[in-house]
């Protein structure tokens, strides 16, 4: 496909064809705190909460996509994967092995990677683009000097680039080409691991498209797994195998991408899907009766019980004051959420009823 479409039909398939190896990657209890500094001698005052309790894994050969507006903590919580975050508490591993360890030997490097947001800002620009894919390969030495380049070209190729292209500085390049060398250098590593901070949401809808056509063929056909960082679901609906819903530094929903979709349980996921432009003007948008607040909560001083109280308009006095366990939705096997009314019948009508209501 070309663009992506927000019309909301059954998400994209094409899933690897071997077989599941273990999980990439199992984040348990994962906490990400922040001093907070004021005044003119930025004396410690606080502690930002960014991620507070987090748990989900990323199965082999697959795209696990975190969504959730800004300030929500998946950024925080990508860097914390790949070793760019403090952890104050919790455990990581990647294919079994702790990150703590990784880190220690230094081969973290070369298991797990990052390709942020704005690519023009983390590529070198005084370095052409086969000469910074040419410098990783041979700083980690994944095939003799003498293959270097032959190995820069074969990346290139990979990710859709042509040969030429190679000669040319960052600057050089337009905005979805910047991504895919971005891309290419991350895989020149050769890493189990790939976290995919925002990558498109600079840039046009088709070029959006391709990039996602990308990381799906990649998926296929290797064996590198992705934790793709998005707020749009209109991407996420494309390009996910398992979907993780973060609000105020928590997870408030996951499961299968088609089990979130077809039926979110969460009146968070709701108000996200409620931005999905709707192709037909006189339908509704789902989840239009959720309003979630401008901004998460103030990570330095989060509400107790749900992080989601304020916005949400079935939120009782247990909302306010015991903080929902994640709990298995009846009839599924891996769909999670972390609600106490999600399965009230008075909350379930409220919430199909968005869905289905016609003008």
């Amino acid at each position: 496909m070309n663009a992506l479409s927000s019309s909301p039909g059954p998400p994209a398939a094409g899933a690897p064809t071997g077989p599941p190896g273990p999980d990439a990657v199992t984040v348990e209890d994962l906490r990400v705190h922040f001093p907070r500094r004021t005044g003119v001698l930025r004396r410690v005052t606080g502690t930002a909460r960014a991620v507070d309790g987090v748990s989900f894994t990323v199965p082999a050969r697959s795209i696990v996509t975190l969504v959730g507006e800004s300030g929500s903590g998946k950024t925080t919580t990508g860097r914390a994967l790949v070793g760019l975050s403090p952890v104050v508490a919790g455990r990581i591993l990647i294919e079994g092995r702790p990150l703590a360890g990784l880190r220690a030997d230094r081969s973290l490097p070369r298991v797990a990677q990052i390709v942020h947001q704005d690519p023009y800002a983390s590529l070198n620009p005084r370095m052409t683009i086969g000469a910074m894919i040419r410098e990783v390969v041979h700083v980690h030495r994944t095939v003799p000097r003498e293959k270097a380049g032959a190995r820069a070209a074969e990346l290139l190729a990979q990710v859709g680039l042509a040969p030429e292209l190679a000669d040319r500085y960052p600057h050089e390049l337009s905005g979805g080409q910047r991504q895919r060398a971005a891309i290419a250098r991350a895989l020149a590593v050769e890493p189990r691991f790939v976290v995919c901070d925002e990558i498109v949401s600079a840039l046009d809808v088709s070029v959006q498209g391709q990039i996602v056509n990308l990381l799906k063929d990649l998926r296929r056909d290797s064996d590198v797994s992705f934790l793709f960082i998005s707020h749009d679901m209109s991407v996420v609906r494309h390009i996910s195998d398992r979907v993780v819903v973060m609000y105020g530094g928590r997870i408030m929903e996951s499961g299968p991408c088609a089990a979130v979709f077809a039926e979110p349980r969460h009146p968070y996921t709701h108000s996200l899907l409620a931005a999905v432009p709707v192709p037909d003007p006189r339908a509704p948008a789902p989840g239009a009766g959720v309003r979630p607040r401008a901004e998460p909560p103030d990570p330095a001083a989060p509400p107790p019980g749900c992080r989601f109280q304020r916005a949400c308009p079935y939120a009782t006095g247990e909302c306010r004051s015991e903080p929902p366990p994640p709990v298995r939705v009846a009839g599924t096997q891996d769909h999670t959420v972390a609600c106490h009314h999600h399965d009230a019948p008075a909350v379930r009508a409220a919430l199909t009823s968005e869905r289905t209501a016609t003008p």
